[in-house]
This record gives structure tokens, sequence and C-alpha cells, in this order.
């Protein structure tokens, strides 16, 4: 009896391994080939995960190949721009550079002819330091008036006689008042004299304006007498100064 189990025992282990190399395991189905006994359904069942696997590897490899396109794309861009910058600098700064050198060139005229000025300038300062006086002309006036009367007319008429024709001379007009009055009123009074006699010159003997140059004194310099006392008629007058050039001569010499 014992016998018997044992034999059926056996018999039932032998099934069991025979069953055991039907059945492939997970290694042994990754063998197919080594492994004729795997179905097809067993050995598809193993590969599926790995094939889904691959798949999604092949997808993430798409999308960044995408993405690395897309990075070159724009880096491109973008460089391209910055060329573009570069150039658009480089051209700016050639203009600049011409600009500057212009500016350059034009700050040297500048200097030249502000040299040139200086001379000029120099020159004429010096030309104003050879006027030497000629003469002097006194034009009486009346009190608190500032028309000329005959006498002053006519030695204005031979002034602008002898000074008809002429160059390089200046008329330095003063206009004076005598003492009494206010200061205010007796500088004003001395301007209105000096401009009384310019513009007689001016419109009657048509004497440039620019040689002659007008100054209202006041009662400064007030004129005295041969006995030292103050002289109210000789201080209320206009003296004209001829100042002659050296470089140059009177029409009537």
């Amino acid at each position: 009896m014992k016998a018997k189990t044992t034999t059926r025992i056996g018999a039932m282990a032998t099934m069991v391994a025979l069953y055991s190399l039907m059945t492939p395991t997970g290694m042994e189905a990754g063998l197919g080939k080594l492994w004729p006994f795997a179905s097809k359904k067993h050995i598809k069942k193993q590969i599926d995960p790995i094939s889904g696997r691959v798949s999604e590897l092949e997808e993430i490899s798409r999308q960044h190949g995408v993405q690395i396109k897309e990075i070159d794309e724009r880096t491109q861009t973008a460089l391209r721009a910055t060329m573009s910058q570069v150039e658009s600098a480089d051209a700016k700064a050639t203009i600049a550079g011409q600009k500057a050198s212009d500016a350059e060139l034009a700050s040297g005229k500048a200097f030249a002819s502000v040299g040139d000025v200086e001379r000029r300038l120099n020159g004429r300062l010096e030309n104003v330091e050879n006027y030497r006086l000629v003469r002097t002309i006194q034009v009486g006036f009346k009190p608190n008036q500032s028309d000329m009367d005959a006498v002053g007319r006519e030695q204005l008429d031979s002034l602008a006689s002898e000074i008809k024709g002429s160059k390089g001379y200046v008329l330095e007009v003063q206009g004076f008042a005598d003492p009494r009055g206010s200061q205010q009123g007796n500088l004003e009074l001395s301007r209105q004299r000096a401009g009384t006699v310019v513009r007689y010159l001016s419109e009657k003997h048509e004497v440039p304006l620019f040689r002659m140059r007008t100054l209202g004194m006041g009662a400064a310099n007030a004129v005295k007498d041969e006995n030292g006392h103050l002289s109210n008629p000789k201080s209320r007058r206009v003296e004209i100064h001829l100042l002659q050039n050296d470089a140059t001569e009177l029409a009537s010499n």
C-alpha cells in the first residue's frame, strides 16, 4: 500500500514538472525562440509593455526635436536682430565720426575767424589810440533851453565845412549845464543840448552818425571867469572836440 502511494505521488510530481515546463516564466517569455512551448499570447503580453515604453520614448524624442528646432529658430532670429543692431550702431558711429570731423573742421575755421577778428579789432584799437585832438568848438545856450541861437549855428556850419569829404575823424559832443537846478534836471538838459548839436550836423550837413559820440555831463566841469568866479553863461554850453586819425588828413588840408 505504501509503495502504491509513493508511486502515485511520483506520477503527480512528474505531471506538475511537465506542466511547469509547458508554462513559461517572465524571463522565458522574453526568450520566445528559446522557449518553444510559450504561446503567442503570452509572448505578446510580455512584449506589449516594452513596445509601449519604446513608443513613449520616441514621442519624447520627437517633442525634444521640435523644441530644439524652435530654440534654434529663436536663436537665429535673435542673432539676426543683434547683427542688424550692430550694423545700425556701426552706421551711426560712422555718421557721428563724420559729424565730429566736420565739427572739428568748423571749429578750426571758427578759431581762424576769431583770430582774424581779434587782429582787426586790435588794429582798430591801435587806430583809436592814434586819434589826436585837432580843435574844440563851444556852442552856448540860454538858461534852461536846448535850442541853439544863430551864433551857435554859424559855428557848426563852419565846422561842417571843415570836415566835409574827410575820413578818419570823430566828433565828441559833450553837453553841459550851469550848477543851478537839480542834478537830475541838469543832466537831462545837458543831454538835450548835445542832441541838438548832433541833430543839426546830421540833418543840415549830413555828417554820419557813426562819426559823432554824445554825452550829457550835467553841471560837471563848470566854467570860471578870469577872476576865478563861477560863470553860468559859459557853463551852459556844448563842447565839440574834433579828433583826427594820424593816418588820414582832413579834406581841407
